[in-house]
């Protein structure tokens, strides 16, 4: 009886050392392909950060996955690219994970007000296409109209502490586009949000879906199609604070331009507007 006990204990352990955690405020697990364009990007210098796929040998990301605590560029060798695998652990089948040779950020990032928050990198070797989990985000070129009803998928964390472990499953959140002047209100971002901006999930109600900690770079999908790249307004639910994403279509001919960009930053590169 004793060595059954034992037995079922360290069963348990086992099985809670796996058993998938809800690493956003609420949402679903994602199925195998549903978001084939979603990447997590690994650096020792940020908890985790997602990234889109947007090309066969470009991801797209945020400019602040990038940067180190003291604004300045990151050696492209910290980074490691996680693609076509919704679990991070453990290793599936069908995973491509791929290393960062070059890193290209906007060069008019703001670090203050988190305008032009893109950056591209370039992978050592393009992703293996066709494939079922793996493939280019179609990018939105239209205005995305107010109340569309969108997806939010990444892994992030639960909490927005700086040691919250990260999801172990890719998890997909629902997330209405909100009018630009009720995220620009007194009470949520005051004038923050600019143009090239763009306003998604909870308002004013508090514990609603919501992206946590980590979740930074990660995709705004609307009708199949990315729309933008999380930078600000990581609120993990809390009331007022509604998650702020770069407006991808804004972008499209600067990322474009990056996949046959061949000057690279400068070591410890930082950006104009400090």
């Amino acid at each position: 009886m004793k060595l059954l006990v034992v037995i079922l204990a360290v069963f348990g352990l086992a099985v809670a050392e796996f058993e998938p955690e809800a690493r956003l405020i609420g949402g679903t697990n994602a199925a195998w392909g549903q978001f084939p364009s979603a990447v997590s990007i690994n650096t020792p210098f940020t908890l985790h950060c997602g990234g889109v796929i947007v090309d066969r040998q470009h991801v797209l990301t945020s400019a602040q996955c990038v940067l180190n605590a003291q604004n300045r560029l990151i050696d492209p060798y910290w980074l490691t690219i996680v693609a076509g695998d919704v679990a991070l652990a453990p290793i599936g089948s069908r995973r491509q994970t791929r290393k960062v040779t070059r890193i290209y950020v906007h060069p008019e990032f703001n670090v203050f007000t988190r305008e032009n928050d893109v950056a591209v990198l370039r992978l050592d070797r393009p992703y293996e296409l066709p494939s079922n989990t793996v493939d280019i985000a179609r990018r939105r070129v239209r205005v995305t109209p107010n109340n569309e009803a969108c997806q939010f998928a990444g892994w992030g964390a639960s909490t927005n502490a700086a040691t919250a472990p990260v999801n172990v499953l890719q998890r997909f959140l629902p997330m209405n586009i909100n009018d630009r002047e009720l995220c620009n209100g007194a009470g949520m971002h005051a004038g923050r949000v600019l143009e090239t901006m763009i306003c998604a999930g909870n308002t004013a109600a508090s514990n609603n879906a919501a992206p946590c900690n980590g979740n930074l770079g990660t995709g705004l999908y609307c009708n199949r199609q990315l729309v933008g790249i999380l930078s600000f307004g990581v609120n993990c639910g809390v009331a007022n604070n509604p998650p702020i994403f770069t407006q991808v279509r804004y972008y499209n001919r600067w990322i474009d331009q990056q996949f046959n960009n061949t000057v690279g930053l400068a070591p410890n590169w930082t950006p104009a507007h400090l």
